[in-house]
């Protein structure tokens, strides 16, 4: 049964393709009442589609199809699959629970039905309603507290649930145009805020999948920080603007490419080398290397690095940001400068959560028997991770076929092989982001590298053991292998300090402070007891004292010589 219905969420996703190109389907189009034909709304089923092709699990098929229900239904029935998605993605043994955990999001769903039913009498309150109601469908909070109850594993319902929820929040020009104006600065700042917890969360989470769900969190801030963005454009009569808020998202509708591509390949890597605890994982990039290389692949468009998609999202929500309407003074760009605060923020503690994932993951030895014994999947497995990652790397080095792809065969608009202009422009039209180009000069740059390397270290000819991959073996006391490898806030801070400063250069730094130390300490004593003589009584200054005279002695000498 699962197989039928994996080719069937195929079939509807080249149905979705084919109806985003302008092609005629057999039969055409029936009207039906209570379902939306929005060009945006069927675009969501061409990754939910896919989505649903990958899927292995049940709960992730039952989260497809209440997502599919979100996407094409009317208001009701589009908050009737919501609330489909946030029960299908209880694990079974929550199901006590369930009530008592999606109570507030099911209550704000019926809310939101009557809001979209009649805007007219309470639409004012559909960005906080919808916001309610699609917490627990992104995975986000304000909280930055990590608990098994608050981040769940990473799996294909996440990725239905984030469509679900960009479903809902495309009903938003249902409320007034004051109500934009009032609610759009309030969304920009919450979804930053949202975006550095959720980053955070991700950093300090002590599961692979946890991780990645934190990091898919982040992904769905930016969603509700276009909202806000989008509606501030609609209220105040700036197109442009508008049209960029949804290019950009419809950018961030591109992500859920990566995120389908990462989680078969955690499916892959749990199958190898087991539970993905970061406490017990690690040499995954020397065990496993074309599926760690591919999953490198998935982390950089996630990471917000050039040139893959997360850094042309970055890049145009940055330009959004700065397009947007204020007036002068510090008061009227308080709100925007806090706003680019948080968003800077979470953006460098994403990068140190994959920086510790790789560290974690990939880097250092095995730890664990199972984990020394994985390697690359089978043949048919690793093709099908390959062509997993095809759309990925063609959505982020041209994406504006993927956006042309996504915009549909109307009126006014182009097919996707007529797309002339492949780059990003800005709301003003006075930048423009060429990711190819981006593209071409890290591959050059990349190549110089790998050659470079290869020159200076040739292959050993000689084969050493898996569990030790030529290095010296681990001493006793360190029963998991290479301390940079190990789990905790202090560690990339150490990773950079191994980039900056030679080791040979720090352990010898190290050993002259030490010899320092160890002379001062024998000298103190002998200069301690020559004062102690010297004053009447034998009173002995206490050591804040002493240095602060020697401070002020210090500062009276420069004062002097200056």
């Amino acid at each position: 049964m699962v197989p039928v219905l994996r080719g069937g969420w195929l079939v509807m996703g080249v149905m979705a393709v084919l109806s985003c190109l302008g092609v005629a389907l057999p039969g055409g189009g029936v009207p039906w009442g209570g379902f939306s034909n929005d060009t945006h709304d069927i675009a969501l089923l061409a990754p939910l589609g896919i989505v649903g092709f990958a899927a292995s699990r049940g709960r992730d098929l039952a989260a497809c199809a209440g997502a599919a229900l979100a996407v094409i239904g009317g208001p009701v029935l589009s908050c009737i699959g919501a609330g489909w998605v946030l029960i299908a993605r209880v694990p079974h043994d929550d199901v006590p629970r369930m009530d008592v955990r999606q109570a507030p999001d099911l209550i704000a769903l019926l809310l939101m039905v009557a809001v979209l039913v009649f805007p007219a009498h309470a639409g004012w309150l559909l960005p906080g309603l919808c916001w309610l109601a699609t917490r627990g469908l992104l995975g986000l909070s304000f909280s930055p507290r990590v608990s098994p109850r608050g981040l769940r594993s990473f799996h294909m319902a996440d990725i239905a649930a984030m469509i679900a929820a960009m479903a809902l929040w495309g009903r938003l020009p249902a409320g007034g145009m004051v109500a934009d104006m009032r609610w759009g600065g309030v969304l920009i700042v919450a979804g930053c805020l949202l975006y550095m917890t959720a980053s955070w969360r991700a950093l300090c989470a002590g599961d692979g999948r946890r991780v990645m769900t934190g990091l898919l969190g982040g992904t769905g801030a930016l969603v509700i920080v276009l909202a806000g963005l989008g509606l501030l454009a609609r209220a105040d009569d700036l197109p442009a603007m508008a049209t960029c808020a949804s290019r950009t998202f419809m950018l961030v509708v591109g992500t859920l490419l990566t995120w389908m591509f990462m989680a078969r390949a955690m499916d892959a890597m749990e199958r190898e080398a087991g539970a993905l605890v970061l406490c017990r994982l690690g040499g995954l990039g020397v065990l496993m290397p074309r599926l760690s290389a591919l999953f490198s692949i998935g982390l950089l468009a996630e990471s917000g690095l050039p040139p893959l998609l997360g850094f042309s999202i970055i890049w145009m929500l940055l330009h959004l940001l700065a397009a947007m309407p204020r007036g002068g003074g510090l008061g009227a760009d308080l709100p925007l400068l806090l706003a680019l605060l948080a968003l800077g923020v979470g953006w460098a503690v994403r990068m140190l959560a994959l920086v510790r994932i790789v560290a974690v993951m990939l880097c250092g030895r095995p730890r664990t028997p199972r984990g020394a014994g994985a390697s690359d999947p089978s043949g048919w497995e690793m093709a099908t991770l390959l062509l997993a990652v095809l759309p990925v790397l063609c959505a982020s080095i041209w994406p504006g076929y993927w956006l042309g792809l996504v915009a549909g065969h109307g009126p006014g608009g182009m097919t996707w092989p007529l797309v002339d202009n492949v780059a990003l422009a800005s709301p003003d039209g006075a930048a423009l982001l060429h990711p190819a180009r981006l593209c071409l000069l890290v591959a050059l740059v990349g190549g110089v590298v790998v050659v470079l390397r290869r020159m200076a270290c040739p292959t050993p000819a000689r084969q050493v053991a898996g569990w030790q991959q030529g290095a010296p073996p681990v001493p006793p006391w360190m029963v998991f292998g290479d301390p940079l490898t190990q789990v905790g806030p202090g560690n990339p801070a150490r990773m950079l300090l191994d980039m900056v400063v030679m080791p040979a250069m720090r352990r010898r730094c190290l050993r002259d402070y030490v010899r320092l130390r160890r002379r001062m300490g024998r000298s103190w004593p002998l200069l301690a007891r020559y004062v102690d003589g010297l004053r009447p009584g034998g009173i002995m200054a206490s050591a804040p004292v002493m240095m602060a005279m020697t401070c002020m002695a210090a500062l009276i000498f420069i004062a002097w010589h200056g």
